[in-house]
């Protein structure tokens, strides 16, 4: 029977400093040339996603921004890409000049990730923009227009802030027809993300694509967030790493080692093998 291995990256096959550790991508290394069939769900993009992964033949489409894109790693091309309507857009937007906070929102635009940013405010979000203003495939602008005008192709809004100030504009947010949000806090820092899309979008939709595409019959997910929920739902199997939230847990078909462990790595290569055996 073929399985489709499917894991989230931070807090779950990357270590707490955010690197893919020289095990998990020797064991990546060898399922992949063993022929098993494996691949990511993130909320990166293709530009850290591709990064993490230098020295690993990845092959099968990537769930990238919790399910907003699709992307090859072979062909380095994006395969779909989900946009949110200009209504829903308009909306968002007004919730935001509401209560004052300013987003980065992304768009595909000349072949590259755009990302308009609206404030240099927000030290989190500042933090979040010097880390990746150097990545390749990413270009970030900052605008003093912040409306919809000339945004009908947004793909992804995400705001980092605190919880107290994120919230209230969540509890707004989802509110809004047409959209699918997410909110949860962050591994690195003690600060949160809210993320919106389209309606529809998420990691769980995209791996049903992927799953589809490669004709796999089951489903083996790894998580340790609140934007994993969605895809431990719809897999056949599903595994929290220790670090995981409480909610992910209660979800899953079992809980693994930590995310410091290799604990997924050395998981898919035991299933894998035992797998292949049968």
């Amino acid at each position: 029977m073929k399985k489709l291995y499917i894991t989230d990256l931070d807090g779950t096959l990357l270590d707490s400093n955010a690197v893919l550790s020289s095990r998990s991508k020797a064991i990546i290394n060898k399922v992949l040339a063993d022929g098993a069939a494996f691949t990511v769900a993130t909320a990166r993009t293709f530009a850290t996603v591709l990064k993490l992964f230098e020295g690993v033949e990845l092959k099968l489409p990537l769930v990238l921004m919790n399910g907003v894109m699709l992307f090859d790693p072979v062909k380095r091309s994006i395969i779909n890409c989900h946009s949110i309507n200009p209504e829903s857009l308009e909306k968002i937007l007004s919730v935001y000049r509401k209560h004052r906070i300013f987003p980065l929102v992304y768009r595909i635009k000349d072949n590259l990730l755009e990302i308009e940013y609206y404030s240099t405010d927000n030290p989190y979000q500042m933090k979040y923009v010097g880390k990746r203003v150097e990545a390749d495939g990413k270009r970030f602008v900052f605008s003093d227009s912040f409306t919809a005008e000339n945004k009908s192709e947004a793909i992804y809004i995400v705001t980092l802030d605190k919880y107290d100030r994120i919230l209230p504009l969540y509890e707004d947010i989802k509110k809004i027809d047409d959209i699918s949000c997410v909110f949860y806090s962050d591994n690195y820092t003690d600060c949160y993300f809210l993320e919106i899309f389209a309606s529809g979008v998420s990691k769980a939709s995209s791996m049903a694509e992927v799953k589809k595409v490669i004709g796999a019959e089951s489903v083996v997910a790894f998580g340790d967030n609140l934007n994993d929920m969605e895809m431990f739902r719809m897999a056949d199997e599903s595994y929290a790493v220790e670090n995981a939230c409480s909610e992910l847990k209660k979800l899953a078909t079992g809980v693994i080692g930590t995310n410091d462990d290799s604990s997924v790595a050395e998981y898919i290569l035991k299933d894998y093998t035992v797998s292949s055996d049968e």
